[in-house]
């Protein structure tokens, strides 16, 4: 299990690394908060801007590149991961991290309606459980 959960991880990682190179520099920005997510806690409260003025680009874009792929393998699963073509691969993970960034404002915006706690409990336990990958699926429809 764990070579498997590896090899998914690595396999992910290398097409994200490759994607990465050809993003504008704009869209490298809207992924940095899975930088931001890499560094401890303190170094990313107290330092973000002087260590991402200072760390090389190329550890900036690998440590993106890992942190999508062991957050979409571990969410989604090896299956998921493996099951898309490799010349797939890159594109489906940025679009993942876009459709989960939509699930959090769709969670963000449902916990401030009035409902009750248990529709609303419901709903949030179906977003965070298949709401980026069913955004995705339905992209595809």
């Amino acid at each position: 299990v764990s070579q498997a959960i590896s090899n998914a991880i690595n396999s992910a990682t290398d097409a994200l690394s490759t994607a990465l190179e050809t993003l504008s520099p704009q869209d490298q920005d809207q992924l940095i908060s899975l930088f931001h997510g890499h560094l401890p806690k303190t170094l990313a409260d107290l330092g973000f801007d002087k260590v991402r003025e200072r760390v090389p680009q190329q550890y900036i874009k690998n440590a993106i590149a890992s942190t999508l792929a062991s957050k979409m393998v571990y969410k989604e699963g090896t299956r998921f991961i493996t099951a898309l073509p490799d010349d797939r691969l890159a594109e489906t993970a940025l679009c993942y991290i876009q459709e989960e960034k939509e699930v959090i404002k769709l969670i963000e915006t449902l916990e401030k309606t009035d409902m009750s706690a248990e529709e609303k409990n419901k709903i949030l336990k179906l977003l965070d459980a298949g709401g980026a990958r069913t955004a995705l699926s339905l992209k595809h429809e």
